[in-house]
Parts: structure tokens; sequence; C-alpha cells
């Protein structure tokens, strides 16, 4: 909670400011930076407050002086604060500079928030697997569990395979459900990662047409009469380039069709968890043919390349294998830190604060952009933007480059001729809810021009 008071020190107003603490296990002054992160984001902090003295916080939040101390501390480590003997502390005004130095990242699919520590109990657990033996393909019972706990739905651990990141859960589920000259399904718009998995596999991708509620079920249909392809690549939750979220009646339908024509599917869920009330997986509806796929980088920290593969079990050799033939075994090292993350509840505090954070900046989204942003659900890290007419995709990506943002083309992730006037904004990517305003302002600009040359 933040007070106005114009209490004069050292000619600038003091900011009586008394956070509400986030709810978590870590030590109370790793919990007051947190909050004042929370609040430098969210532009409640604004640059150059000077915040109240470590012994009048402290008597606000019942705390000792010297844990505001260690906060402020951690706080000034993060780059957020800066302090001046006899003076006081700072918020920094570079943590809300509007005008960034470098290129401003709309184009990658992540949510930017504070990067977890490693505790030295987990890293001595860690260090204690890298004399780990070579089992082809395969995980400890310990890390399928946590794959599974991480899947939830029950999902059964002896069906889990580990794998270096989502990206190799999706290059190993094609490789083991599609054979090089096949086709395999896939909406109209797809994750550009799996055009490049197919192109490397030299297996054909064919687009079915979607609606707001996602892949439409008829076209599914119709190509399992045609028997043109048996696989179907899907993204149901926070669909990636879309962000649409497919309703469980489409999930069912979708499973339904999938039956009856013999198609398996492959289930996409790496930007699930950012949906705390989801639909049932199509998996739930299909279990005996769909390989759902999970991961951390998205959900966790870039660095932990650890995904998972829930597999039907006729299907789990072929999966090992491939997981075998691509890259041996997943490094138990990076497994065992996942595992004692989902395992002491670090995973649940990052993914709530992912969700926060995604939900402040759609805010921000939706002021600057109004209804261009309406079409995307409100919990997605990204947004799909429709063009006018005068824009070509490529050449208002040109165009933000020109003026150093950096976004998506549609046709990144077209699958087929097709395609969309559209681009993709990635709101989580920017460093800062500041840097992200100023790309979105940026993005509105361009926006109202006329269309310009590629060069």
């Amino acid at each position: 909670m933040l007070h106005s008071c114009s209490l004069n020190y050292d000619r600038r107003t003091m900011t009586i400011w008394s956070p509400a603490l986030p709810d978590s296990d870590s030590p109370i002054y790793v919990r007051v930076a947190d909050a004042l992160e929370r609040d430098v984001r969210a532009g409640t902090l604004i640059s150059g407050s000077r915040l109240p003295t470590h012994r009048d916080l402290a008597r606000n939040l019942g705390i000792t002086p010297v844990t505001v101390t260690r906060a402020y501390g951690e706080a000034a480590r993060r780059g957020l604060v800066e302090a001046s003997t006899g003076r006081g502390t700072y918020v920094r005004a570079s943590r809300r500079d509007p005008t960034p130095v470098g290129d401003i990242d709309m184009c990658t699919n992540v949510i930017n928030t504070p990067t977890p520590i490693l505790t030295p109990a987990i890293l001595r657990r860690a260090a204690d697997t890298l004399d780990a033996r070579y089992n082809l393909g395969q995980s400890s019972e310990r890390h399928r569990a946590a794959g599974a706990a991480w899947m939830g739905r029950h999902t059964d651990p002896s069906r889990v395979l580990v794998t270096a990141g989502t990206q190799h859960a999706v290059l190993v589920a094609f490789a083991a459900t599609a054979r090089p000259g096949e086709t395999v399904l896939a909406e109209s718009v797809t994750y550009h990662g799996a055009r490049a998995v197919a192109a490397m596999l030299n297996i054909k991708l064919a687009p079915l047409p979607m609606d707001r509620y996602g892949l439409l079920p008829d076209a599914l249909a119709r190509a399992g009469r045609a028997r043109t392809a048996k696989v179907l690549y899907t993204i149901p939750s926070l669909h990636n380039p879309t962000g649409i979220v497919m309703p469980e009646k489409r999930r069912r339908e979708i499973a339904e069709v999938a039956e009856k024509y013999g198609i398996t599917i492959i289930e996409d869920d790496v930007c699930g968890f950012l949906l705390e009330k989801t639909p049932p997986p199509i998996a739930s509806f299909a279990p005996d043919r769909t390989l759902f796929l999970s991961g951390l980088g998205k959900a966790l920290a870039a660095g932990i390349r650890v995904g998972y593969v829930c597999a039907p079990e006729p299907l789990l050799p072929r999966v090992q294998s491939m997981v075998a033939a691509s890259v041996l075994f997943t490094s138990p090292l990076l497994a065992e830190i996942a595992t004692s993350w989902i395992e002491d509840g670090t995973a649940a505090r990052i993914v709530a604060q992912k969700r926060a954070e995604a939900a402040l900046r759609n805010r921000v989204a939706r002021r600057i952009l109004g209804e261009r942003a309406a079409k995307t659900d409100p919990r997605s890290g990204h947004l799909w933007i429709e063009l006018p007419r005068r824009w070509s995709p490529d050449a208002f990506t040109e165009a933000a480059r020109r003026r150093r943002v950096r976004v998506a083309s549609a046709s990144s992730f077209a699958v087929g001729s097709e395609i969309p006037r559209a681009v993709r904004l990635s709101i989580g990517a920017p460093a800062s809810v500041a840097e992200l305003e100023s790309a979105l302002n940026i993005i509105m600009g361009i926006d109202e021009e006329r269309e310009e040359a590629v060069v």
C-alpha cells in the first residue's frame, strides 16, 4: 500500500511506503525486496522516489531495521534502488527510463521476471548427479514423478519421459509418430519451432482452419476421412501465436474426431502454466492416442532446459528411443534442479510470479492498444495483433525493426501459403513495464503510418 505525504527531507518528498508482502516461504528481507520490485514495475514507486528510512519501514512492517537494511541491499543488487550516505535510499531512474539503449525485444515468447536463486542444498544435490550412468533415453523414477506432478491431472509417472526442454519434446514426439515424407496436421498458424522440427525431419505440415475457439473439429474430420495424415500437432492452451484458449467442449470434439479416425495427437502445453484455471487437456479425453508435452524453460527459467512427454504406453519405447538417438539422455543435473524446485514449492511460487507479471503487462497493453489487444486471452504472455490492410506483416515487422522494436511476423507461423495480416507481440519479453510501454507506443505510431517498402 502506498500513501502520499509531504514530508520534506533534503528538498525531496519522502514516500510513505508500507507494502503488502508476498505470501511465500522466502526470508522476510527477500519478500520486502520482491514487493519493492513489484511496485517499481507497476509504476506505484516512480523514479526518484525517496523510500522510508530503515527505522520507519521496520516500524511500519513490524520487522527489525537490520532486516530492512538487508532488503534495501537486495534491491540495490537488483538495480532497483541506490543509496546516498546522509540522504537516504531512492528508486533508480534507470528502471523507468522510457528510452532503452538497445532494441526492445517483443519477439522472444517469455515472461521476464527475476531469475530464481539456487540454494546451496539444491546445488549439492545437483552435484551428486555428475557421475550419472549412461541410461539411454531414461530418467530416474523421482525425476519422472516430478514431471507427472508438474503436468498434473493425475498423470501416470510411468508414462513420463524427461527431455532436454519442450523444443526437444516436440522433436521426439514428431520423430516417434511420423516418418520422413509423411504429413502432420496443425493449426493454420502454429509455433515456429514446430515448423523447424518438421523441416528438419522432412515431415510435411498441413494447415487446418481455426476460429475464435481454436482448431475446427469439422476440418480435422475432413482430413481424417481423406486419410491425408494420421498425426495432429495442436496447442490448445494459450495457442502460439494467437493466444486462444480452446474451451472444454471443443477439446472433447477434437478428441472424439481423433478417436473416430485413428489420429494420434501431439498436445503442446508449454504455455499452460499461465492458466490458473484451465479446461482439461485433450489428453484427458483421448489418453491412449495423445502425447502431452510440457516444459520448464518458459515457466521457471530459460536455463532449465527440462521438458516432459507423457506418452501412451504403446508409444513409450519409440519416444524413449528418439530421446536416446537425439541426446542419449537428459542432463540429470538440470533434471535434479527442476525436481527440487517442483518438490519444495519454488516452481509454484515462480509460476505465481509469472502469472501476476503477465496480468500486469496485459493491463498495460490494453490501456495503450485498446481494442487491438482485446482478442487475446488476458492471461497470455503474447498478443496476436491484426494489421490494417495497408500493412503486410513483413513490412510492419521491418518498420518496427527500424525503430528498434523486434516483433514476430505472421509469416514465421503460417502453415501453408496463406499468411494472415498480423504480428505477434511478446509483451512478457521487454525488460521492464516501462520498456513495454515505450515499445507499445512505438507500435501504435507505426500502425498509423502508410505502409513502407521493405528494405
